[in-house]
């Protein structure tokens, strides 16, 4: 199923409902749509511009899409379900609020201008509304970085890979896959933080290992590894995960 052909059901889902005009896809889906779809949809997210708005959108689309029984995660507001082969991520607008030593924020509602503040690169802070499909930029910077292909942090870089230094494998695997180039000042807090990389878990290392080797090229992951090094980056992942280099 293309994002096309996903959108064109969740309209006629939610046409005359409290949802229509405020549900949008975000993140990589949008990214990837524009980019012109080159990877296969296996997972999309919807963000509703309505208090508790994902946990309720959830609950409409199971009755209507319909849906699996979907996963709902009260205290985030956000839940999951899948659509066939789809994976369906839910959430309402908000803003976040991240505690000294914890990767885990508050959250609250916020309008959409804000909702894009709190996401990692300006590339991920599109979004695509779903009844008439057009896409807008809160940020202001997305779609001209995507077009000249940068790679930007949305808000202050330092402060970014402080609140989760995930983000900094993040940017080095957008970095190989889609052929950008880091902006400076994101590439300097990726290299000032790198030892911050020790202090993530062993899963996430995986997973985000997981995600660049199932779609890389040979050439590719080489490319990966040597920005590893060049950032100084690899020490601190060595410690977590095992790197090949075949």
């Amino acid at each position: 199923m293309t994002l096309e052909e996903l959108r064109l059901r969740l309209a006629e889902c939610i046409r005359g409902t409290e949802f229509a005009g405020r549900t949008w896809f975000a993140g990589g889906c949008v990214r990837d749509e524009l980019l012109g779809g080159q990877q296969r949809l296996l997972d999309a997210d919807l963000v509703v511009e309505l208090p508790e708005g994902g946990l309720r959108l959830a609950k409409l689309l199971r009755d209507r899409l319909p849906t699996s029984e979907p996963d709902l995660e009260q205290g985030f507001g956000t839940a999951s379900a899948r659509f066939g082969e789809l994976r369906l991520d839910y959430v309402m607008t908000r803003s976040e609020a991240y505690c000294t030593g914890s990767r885990h924020p508050r959250v609250r509602f916020a309008p959409l201008e804000k909702d894009c503040r709190r996401r990692d690169f300006t590339i991920n802070a599109l979004y695509l509304e779903i009844m008439e499909g057009g896409v807008i930029d809160p940020c202001g910077r997305g779609l001209d970085d995507l077009r000249q292909k940068i790679l930007r942090c949305v808000q202050d870089p330092q402060k970014s890979m402080l609140e989760d230094p995930l983000r900094i494998l993040r940017a080095l695997r957008f970095a190989v896959l889609l052929d950008l180039e880091i902006e400076a000042g994101t590439l300097s807090a990726i290299e000032a933080n790198a030892p911050l990389c020790a202090t993530l878990s062993r899963r996430r290392c995986r997973d985000e290992l997981q995600k660049l080797r199932s779609v890389a090229s040979q050439a590719a992951y080489a490319r990966w590894l040597s920005m590893l090094e060049d950032t100084g980056v690899l020490p601190y992942l060595s410690l977590r995960v095992e790197l090949p280099r075949g």
